[in-house]
Parts: structure tokens; sequence; C-alpha cells
């Protein structure tokens, strides 16, 4: 057993979780990956050190009220005996430290810091020298797009991270959003997006200009940032097409083993009047996270037409299929709606797949696609093409007969992935066989593509994915319902699709949801939504908190092992009576949100320093520059790094995915840091 899984496995221990009968209430209850509660709650404690990215300490240090805060990595592979000295201008200054972050006083923004670990009290590494932030944020300068032909002027938007040189620091990837973007239900032309990489001391690697061809808005663009094939360095995958130009200013196209592909007019704008692109070649491609240079480039799968081969035929399918209308094909919105993940299918042991999907009001297509470190390759794709029956296209690219589905958990609705699914996803190891499974919302796959359950409430704009309720084990889901049905939102069994609570409005257009631990003296988490603005336990449904508070991303900062809630650039938790104002990022550099009332940040992880989490925002004076946030408050509790489990690590890969929602643990941490 991997020291990682002894550490965690203690925790267990030590905060009581082992006592029997804990799932007695849930006699129905799916144990996945275990014969027992205690198993089931062990393994999702327990993500491999395969899965784990080889991170460095990172070490940083910045101001606080008196003196210099220091904080830095404890990593999910680190010795269960690790403890930690800190060392000021070479003078050892604490010693034996089992957290990872320290107050020191006596510090100035002229000190320089390292960080010792030990083991068993002797010295197994020593950190590299960092000198203190000058101000309580990281600020990093970015070269910002000229104004596009249409007049767009650019802002950064959404981010990812990736280690794309194996020094054990993440880089940031920045996607530029132009003023003129557009919702799919929106005419007019945009101007091009960009996608540039930076270290961060504020190099910039490259940019992608992926072309008049590719329309900018939350929808178009779901780029997936992470090690795919195993070598030790990030790549980026995302929708391409004629005209996109990688980070050495090569057209995609070239990257092609395709003749067809490599053939293909890159000058050539397939926009029309009203700004939608409904004909022309689609394409996959896989960049350098190091060079931005296109390594591979393939036909996106399924392309508009709902078909394998290229084409560059307009777009007739009938996606927009609605009852009372007729065929809108050329209307570009269902079949332009686009979702992205990254996900472990074939176990920890082996190299992540792409997961691209086509469309989830009605038609739903989910795309696994593998890259071996020279070629994408196509793994499976899930057609459900009606309420009732899914197929499968497998590697060898044969379809498999139709299946019917089994009826819909919630006793209603559609029974495959047809209309179930959100503006978002999640993955996650939900049935503990060690390989990862795609939430859709109100239905999922199995890692091998085939149907999991759907439960059938249709489409949804917010999804949660964690063990919400410790006692119960396993993952739940919180989901909230656009369809205006019986319910507007539920909470589920991750694993079966079990219908746990179901309640709100009927009728109800429910376009925000929040599932975070964020009232101390109820076990479990609490879950809310812009239909019901009160808190509910996970595990009894009932109010158990009714004052207002935001619904949009929850996050680590203050100290605690619960939630605050992030609310656009504001950040507030619960002291026990009401919400209490944490922090106001806008009065720190002008600290702006993206995705208009969306209100996201441009990134939410743990990026370096303890295991609390990162905020990256943007300078609206600017919009030149991202802000990067990390806590300066001091904690005890032990946490390693949150990017060393798993689930939490795929839900930074996917955040960036058209509608953000915020990473999930994968474990209930205030049992993990009980006593």
């Amino acid at each position: 057993m991997k020291q990682n899984r002894q550490w965690m496995m203690a925790a267990i221990l030590s905060s009581g979780l082992m006592m029997g009968g804990c799932l007695e209430q849930y006699d129905n209850a799916v144990t996945p990956g275990g014969d027992t509660p205690e198993e089931k709650v062990a393994q999702q404690l327990s993500t491999p050190e395969s899965q784990m990215e080889k991170l460095g300490r990172g070490l940083v240090a910045l101001p606080q009220a008196k003196g210099i805060f220091v904080s830095w990595r404890l990593l999910g592979t680190d010795d269960a005996r690790t403890t930690f000295d800190v060392v000021r201008d070479g003078k050892t200054i604490a010693e034996d430290l089992q957290a990872s972050n320290y107050s020191d006083e006596e510090g100035t923004t002229a000190s320089k810091y390292q960080v010792v670990r030990k083991v068993n009290g002797k010295t197994v590494e020593t950190s590299g020298e960092v000198t203190p932030w000058d101000k309580p944020y990281m600020t990093l300068a970015l070269d910002r797009p000229a104004t596009g032909a249409l007049g767009g002027e650019y802002s950064p938007n959404d981010c990812s991270v990736g280690d794309v040189d194996g020094d054990g620091e993440y880089e940031i990837f920045v996607k530029w959003d132009p003023s003129n973007s557009k919702d799919n239900s929106q005419s007019d032309k945009t101007d091009n997006v960009y996608i540039d990489c930076y270290k961060l001391n504020g190099t910039k690697l490259w940019r992608i200009d992926l072309g008049v061809n590719i329309r900018a808005g939350a929808h178009y663009t779901q780029f997936m940032v992470y090690d795919f094939n195993g070598d030790g360095v990030a790549e980026m995958m995302c929708k391409t097409a004629p005209g996109s130009k990688d980070g050495l200013g090569r057209y995609v196209n070239q990257a092609a083993t395709d003749e067809a592909i490599k053939a293909a007019d890159n000058e050539k704008d397939w926009r029309t009047s009203a700004g939608r692109i409904n004909g022309g070649q689609e394409y996959l491609t896989v960049f350098s996270g190091l060079t931005g240079a296109a390594i591979h480039t393939i036909a996106y799968y399924p392309n508009r037409n709902a078909l394998a081969e290229l084409s560059e035929a307009a777009g007739t399918f009938n996606w927009d299929d609605r009852s009372g209308k007729k065929d809108r094909g050329d209307y570009g919105n269902r079949g332009e709606r686009y979702l992205a993940a990254v996900a472990c299918l074939d176990g920890p042991d082996a190299p992540a797949s792409g997961i691209f999907s086509r469309g989830y009001y009605t038609y739903a297509y989910i795309w696994a696609v593998d890259f071996d470190g020279s070629q994408l390759k196509h793994r499976w794709l899930h057609r459900s093409d009606s309420r009732m029956e899914w197929s499968l296209v497998g590697a060898d690219m044969k379809e498999s007969a139709k299946v019917t589905a089994p009826a819909a958990t919630s006793g209603e609705g559609s029974c495959t992935m047809y209309g179930n699914g959100n503006h978002n996803l999640s993955i996650a190891d939900v049935d503990g066989d060690g390989r990862d499974e795609i939430i859709w919302g109100s239905a999922a796959l199995d890692d091998d593509g085939k149907l999991l359950y759907a439960t059938g409430f249709g489409h949804g704009d917010a999804i949660h994915l964690s063990t919400m309720d410790p006692d119960r084990g396993g993952f739940q889901v919180f989901e909230v319902h656009e369809e205006k049905g019986t319910y507007s939102w539920d909470l589920h069994d991750a694993a079966t699709g079990e219908v746990i609570f179901r309640g709100g409005s009927a009728g109800k257009d429910n376009g925000r949801g929040l599932a975070a631990d964020v009232i101390p003296g109820s076990r479990g988490f609490e879950f809310w939504s812009s239909d019901e603005r009160a808190q509910r336990s996970v595990k009894s449904g009932e109010i158990v908190g009714s004052k207002n508070t935001s619904v949009n991303f929850r996050m680590y900062w203050d100290g605690t092992c619960y939630d605050q809630t992030l609310d656009g650039n504001t950040l507030d938790a619960w002291d026990g009576s009401s919400w209490k104002r944490v922090m106001t990022f806008y009065n720190y550099g002008n600290s702006s949100t993206c995705n208009s009332t969306k209100k996201t940040p441009n990134l939410q992880a743990d990026l370096f320093g303890d295991w609390r989490e990162e905020l990256i925002l943007w300078d609206s004076s600017t919009s030149s520059t991202l802000n990067i946030f990390t806590t300066n408050i001091p904690t005890d509790y032990r946490v390693p790094t949150l990017m060393h489990d798993h689930t939490y690590r795929m839900g930074v890969a996917w955040q960036n995915t058209a509608y953000n929602q915020p990473p999930h643990l994968g474990f209930y941490l205030p049992d993990f840091v009980a006593e």
C-alpha cells in the first residue's frame, strides 16, 4: 500500500468514520469499490500516486498584517512523518512544523525564504529561495491582442494550468475574449479567439490564433490542458478549423495525417452574414504545451451533420428539432454546443483521455480521444439519438446495435443522454472501479462510453459533484434544472442515479445552484439555488440555514476546513449566525470577473502555497494583467495540495467548460483533518 494511502486511512480512522452501521439509513445504497461503507469512503480518500502530478514545493511569501506569511505545498507523495523548517536569510526561524504555512512577524519584503523538508528529523529536501511579493497578490502582465478587425476589444477570459516544461511549476493558459463574442442564440460575427501560455515569471511562451472559423463565445472553445500521454509535461486539446494557426504560426491542418484535411482552404471564411459557421471542415488539434506547436489534427467527431466522415457540407442535420417548429439546422445553435473534460478511462496507471462532446438539449454525442505522444486516436463515441435508445461507435469505428435504455431513475423524462446534458459536466470514479465516469448532468456514462443511468430531469445550468454526505459514502450530485418540470433541483447518487431528494418550484427555470460545506454545525454539505435560497442539508433535505448567500462558486480561504462562498469578486463565510464578508478582491488591482452575469473567476485552483485555493481575476483598468490571489490567513490543518486529489484535479481541467463551475474534492475534508 502506498504511503499516501496509509496516511489517508489514518485520517479516516482518527475521524471515527470506521464505526459500524453508519449507512443503516440507506439500506439500498450501492457501495462501489468495496464491500463495506468504510472501504468505500477509504477508496475516495486514496488518489493513487500515479495520478499525482510531479509538483515542486510551491513556496510563496507575501505581506500580512505584521510581517510576512510563508506558505508551501505538502504533497500527496510526502512521507507521513514529514515536518518542515522555515529558513529566513539563511537562518532557521521555525522547526518541525506539521502545517505547511508560517507567520513570520519579523520578516520584511526584503527577506529571503526557504523551506526544508525533514523525515524523522533528517533533512531530505531544501527549496530554492523566494522573496516576498510587494503586495498581497501577484500580478502577471499579459500581451493583450490588438483590437480585432471587427472592433472587438480583448480581455483575459477563462484560464487553465499545466506544467509544460516539467519543472514542477504550473504555467497559465489564457483564452482571450473579444468584446463582440456571442452566445449561440445571438447573431453577428465575432473577432478571433486567441489562447496564450505564460510562465509565472511573466514569460509568454506562445499564442494560438483559432481564426475566423471558430466563433467567440462561452460554448465554442473548451480547451483541455493536461499531460495526455504521460510524459510528464502538459499538452492542450481544443476544437479548431481551417484558418486556425498554432503557436509557431503554422496552419493546424498541416499537422494532419489525413490528406483531405491538409488540402483544406485556410483562406476561406465560412461565416454567414449572421455570423454563423455552418460549413467547412471541423478539427480537433493537440498542441505542445511548451511551444504551442500543433502536434496532430484530426476531424472533429461528429461533424455538424452528426456524421463521422470529413465534410464541408452545411449544417443540415436537424439539431434544433422542437415540437411545432420546422427544421432549423442552419441556425447554428444546438449543434454548436460543446463541452469538454479530461478523464482516466483506463485506470490510474494509464494516460488520460480527452472528452469532447456536441449537443445536449436534444441529440447528445460524447467522444473520447487518446493521445499517444504523436497522434490522436478515436477511442469511442457515445450516440444518444433519442430519448429511449443509444449506441456506441467503438475504436474500430463500427457502431453497435441500438440499445434500449432502462427507465429514468426519476420515473420521468428522457432515459438516455438525449436532452439530459448541462452547460457543464463533471468527472469522477463514481463506481469505485479505478476508472472515471462522465457525469453529464441528468445522466452519466461509464468509462467505456456505455450509458450508466439517466435521472430524466433534463437540461440544467449548474452541477456539483463531491462526497457531500460522508456517512452515505460515495459521491452525490446536486443539479439545478432549466427544464420547467415538476422540480427545480435534485440531489442524486452519482453512481446509480438514485434520486435522494428533489424539490423546488414547478415550472421554474432554475439558473443557479451551489452545493458546499458552509455550516460547521451541520454535518455534510448544504445545497441551495436561485429558486430556493435557504440552505438544505444533504443528510435530511431539510432547511438548516435561512440566511441568503450567493449561488456561484465555493472556495477554501479562511483557514477552516469549511467552504466560503465566492460571488464574483467577493468572498463570504458563515460565522454561526450570519454571512460575513471575508474579502472584496476588487479593492486590489480592480480585480474583475469573467463571463458577464455568470461572474466567474478566470480560474480557481490550488496553484501554489498550502492547500487553500488561489484565485485568478483580471485588472479591468488595463485588460492586460492577471491578479493572482493567495490567502495570508494561518491554518494548522495539514492537508496535501488539493491538486493531488484526482476528482479536484479533473475539476480544474474542466472548469473552463461553457458555464464554469467550481472544482470539488473527492473526499469530505472535515473528516480528513479530524483529530
